[in-house]
This record gives C-alpha cells, sequence and structure tokens, in this order.
C-alpha cells in the first residue's frame, strides 16, 4: 500500500496551489478567532456583535464553514476585535507584526 503525503490538507482537495494556500490562510484565519471568541468565553451573540456579523455568521465560522468566509472579511473581523497586521519585508524575509489595538 502506498501514502500520499502533503505539505499542507488543502492540497488534497484542489491540483491548484494557489487556491490550497488561500483554503489554509482562511482556515488558519477562522481558528484564531475562534480561539479568541473561546478566550473571551463570548456567546455567539456577543462575539457576532463585535465583529460586526450575525449569529448565524459567526455560528459558521465557528463551526469552520469554510466556503462562507472571505480572507478579506476574516481580516476585518479580526480589525474589528482589535488586532492589526503589518507585513514586512527586509532582508529577503517577509514578516507580518501582529499588534493589539
Amino acid at each position: 500500500m502506498s501514502s500520499i503525503q502533503y505539505n499542507n490538507i488543502f492540497d488534497a482537495i484542489t491540483d491548484n496551489p494557489e487556491e490550497a494556500s488561500e483554503l489554509q490562510t482562511r482556515a488558519d484565519l477562522m481558528s484564531v478567532i475562534r480561539d479568541i471568541v473561546q478566550d473571551n468565553n463570548w456567546k455567539q451573540s456577543e462575539a457576532a456583535e463585535k465583529m460586526g456579523l450575525t449569529q448565524p455568521r459567526v455560528s459558521n465560522l465557528l463551526n469552520g464553514k469554510i466556503d462562507k468566509f472571505s480572507i478579506d472579511l476574516l481580516m476585518t473581523c479580526l480589525f474589528r476585535l482589535g488586532y492589526r497586521f503589518k507585513p514586512v519585508y527586509k532582508n529577503k524575509q517577509l514578516t507580518i507584526d501582529v499588534r493589539a489595538a
């Protein structure tokens, strides 16, 4: 029996590396938002108010409905939660500085 290894779980569902990368980024952002909501012990309605979403949208987010969220919207939600992202390219290295407001 042979096995297949993937660098990114989403490589298993698409042959397009750009699409796999976008799906992984969305999943990562959704996980971070879920962790923030859980760490703050927010009810879905509280999280919805803070992120400017409806409670059903927060439910979709917390339940990993990746197809319902764009990277743009997830970044906006993090901004509304008080996080700022600043990409920095220096000495041929790309990093992202994240700051809480």
